[in-house]
């Protein structure tokens, strides 16, 4: 199971160094940075169908379309991408360059034209919306391509577009969120390879040992959580059970930049997927009560078939420091096994 100790140290650290990019005539709340990407399930085809976004740079993106072979329509498996060279500095979307990979036969033009329209339509309806925090915001648009009026949702867990949903009039969905996250390096394949996640995605075969074990509470700054013996510490805020779940408590003592700002940073970061694991949205939820922010997400690795469980919680202290616990599980186990991991996260305390 992977794991990182110093994940809030490099958040705050890649903060602190993004420059506010965005799309032109854009003022992003969140800066979006290199290898950031979204996809989205679009229900105006056919056929099932996924639609890309990633961004480069704040003059490169690219666009892909993902549609997996359909042995009952006797369709096959079709991967279109457009890389987009755009100019920064004009008002409105202005494109100066453009690649194309993936495209098969003629019928491909209608789809190339309407990834054309979507980056178009996109930025240019974003232009228009103001997205602040972790509040999201609805509009009653029209858009053609969508069929007329739509009910367009906007959130700034969504990177590029900040768009989260688009319903019709009587609340059918269109287009949503279905997965975010981050290349971590020019090895990172995840955006090229991701071929789409429905429903709950089911985790390995695996065994767990629940057996009765002596509690332990353990303690790291001003965070308690009662475990029980089976688990392992491996640093001082960092505890292993077996290869099946771990447990991390932080403490930042405060936001590098305005705080609000910092926690919706944060929260966009704690629901993305990255190294071939990606995340997904529609199993992920997001409680916010007072001060504390409650994610629980879900991963899924297809190299592997692993699936993750991630509990995270962050509170903002009133002295301005931040707390943060992060439990993760296989949701193999996690399913099976519900009121032992619900028990120790009750236990959690903050003084």
């Amino acid at each position: 199971m992977k794991h990182s100790k110093t994940f809030f140290t490099a958040l705050a650290l890649t903060l602190l160094c993004s420059v506010a990019f965005a799309l032109p005539g854009v003022e992003s709340y969140i800066p979006d940075e290199s290898g950031e990407f979204i996809y989205y399930s679009d229900y105006s085809f056919e056929r099932t169908s996924y639609i890309g976004f990633m961004y480069y740079n704040d003059s490169t993106y690219a666009i892909r379309y993902y549609a997996p072979m359909d042995a009952a329509k006797k369709l096959f498996e079709k991967d279109i991408t457009l890389y987009f060279l755009i100019d920064p500095a004009a008002q409105h979307l202005t494109l100066k360059g453009e690649k194309i990979t993936g495209e098969t036969e003629t019928s491909d033009k209608d789809i190339i034209n309407y990834l054309h329209d979507l980056f178009y339509e996109f930025t240019a309806r974003r232009q228009k919306v103001s997205v602040t925090g972790l509040t999201k915001v609805t509009n009653t648009e029209d858009f053609a391509q969508f069929g007329g009026t739509v009910q367009v949702t906007y959130s700034n867990i969504a990177p590029i577009f900040n768009l989260e949903s688009i319903r019709a009039a009587d609340g059918t969905v269109l287009f949503k969120m279905l997965s975010t996250g981050m290349v971590s390096s020019d090895t990172d394949n995840s955006f090229p390879s991701f071929k789409g996640v429905e429903g709950l995605p089911k985790d390995n075969a695996r065994s767990f040992s629940n057996k009765k074990s002596k509690a332990v509470t353990v303690t790291f700054g001003t965070q308690t959580i009662t475990i029980d013996e089976t688990w392992e510490a491996s640093l001082d805020n960092l505890w292993f059970k077996g290869n099946e779940a771990l447990l991390s408590l932080n403490e930042i003592s405060e936001a590098p930049m305005n705080s609000a700002q910092y926690e919706t940073y944060l929260c966009r970061k704690l629901c993305q997927g990255t190294n071939g694991s990606f995340s997904v949205l529609p199993q992920t939820r997001m409680e916010v009560n007072g001060a504390t922010v409650t994610i629980t997400a879900l991963h899924y690795e297809p190299a592997t078939g692993n699936v993750t469980r991630d509990f995270n919680i962050l509170t903002k202290k009133a002295d301005g420091s931040y707390t943060y616990l992060k439990l993760t599980v296989f949701d193999g186990i996690y399913q099976a096994n519900k009121q032992y991991f619900t028990t120790i996260l009750n236990s959690y305390q903050i003084q």
